[in-house]
């Protein structure tokens, strides 16, 4: 029994290794995102009107005084929408000094079913409440966990964070963050500079793996199998497109729009 329980502490040291490569959640010196706003067009499979996103950054909100808010809301559309239903909204509430996550509320409406979750973070705790609604009866269920992890980002805090930093040709970036009521964990590699959609730009690759919330260790994560994208390499530092594999195919995010608040 002792040598299986030193046996079991050595696996699970080992497998916890890579957090001694996260990524500090410190600001890097790109000057911050101006309150703006971006949207996106989505395609799906070559079907290029597959819906939109809209990305909503530092627009104060008078419910939120002392918080650095961001919102993000949109999802598939037209013929997409009745092969794949996918709608999503999500508000983050950030540090403003830090853009570390606060408060994180999202809702994912998948047709049959709709989730909800809303994370707190409390330093290197994370609460998370989800409740999941069947659509064709109404009936939901709430669960609450708790996951405690150093360095864990909410979406948004991560995306700002990734455009801070210096982002020199080469670069890694370690990044665990909480989507959702599960967390993940985010490799960025810097392939380089190319110029991309008529502009200059930053080609980042993205890897994504699930962490176990008992062991902290890495579990492929099946539905996700690579991504690309090119971030504008000027002061905004925004996603110009983001290309992705997943289970459903090749979806893209492509940048329409943007337009300062």
């Amino acid at each position: 029994m002792k040598a299986f329980a030193v046996l079991l502490a050595l696996t699970l040291s080992a497998a916890a290794d890579w957090t001694a490569d996260v990524t500090p959640p410190k600001l890097g010196p790109q000057p911050k995102l101006v309150p703006q706003e971006f949207v996106y067009r989505l395609s799906w499979n070559g079907m290029v009107d597959a819906g939109k996103l809209t990305f909503t950054f530092g627009k104060p909100d008078p419910k939120f005084p002392s918080d650095y808010v961001a919102r993000v809301s949109g999802g598939s559309s037209g013929i997409a929408s009745k092969l794949y239903h996918s709608k999503v909204s999500l508000v983050s509430r950030l540090d403003p000094a830090t853009l570390k996550p606060r408060v994180s509320v999202g809702v994912q409406d998948e047709g049959d079913e709709v989730n909800s979750t809303r994370n707190s973070w409390d330093g290197t705790l994370v609460t998370s409440e989800q409740t999941i609604t069947i659509s064709k009866n109404g009936k939901s269920a709430t669960q609450t966990s708790d996951f405690r992890l150093a360095s864990l980002h909410d979406v948004v805090s991560a995306m700002l964070h990734v455009r801070s930093q210096k982002l020199d040709d080469g670069d890694d970036l370690v990044m665990p963050l909480m989507p959702f009521n599960k967390p993940y964990l985010m490799r960025i590699h810097v392939a380089g500079r190319e110029k991309f959609a008529g502009r200059d730009t930053i080609k980042l690759t993205v890897g994504l793996e699930k962490i176990d919330p008992a062991t902290k260790t890495l579990v492929p994560y099946k539905k996700f199998k690579s991504a690309t994208m090119w971030l504008s390499d000027d002061a905004n530092r925004i996603p110009v497109e983001l290309r992705s594999e997943v289970f459903i195919g090749d979806v893209r995010m492509t940048l329409a729009e943007a337009r300062r608040l």
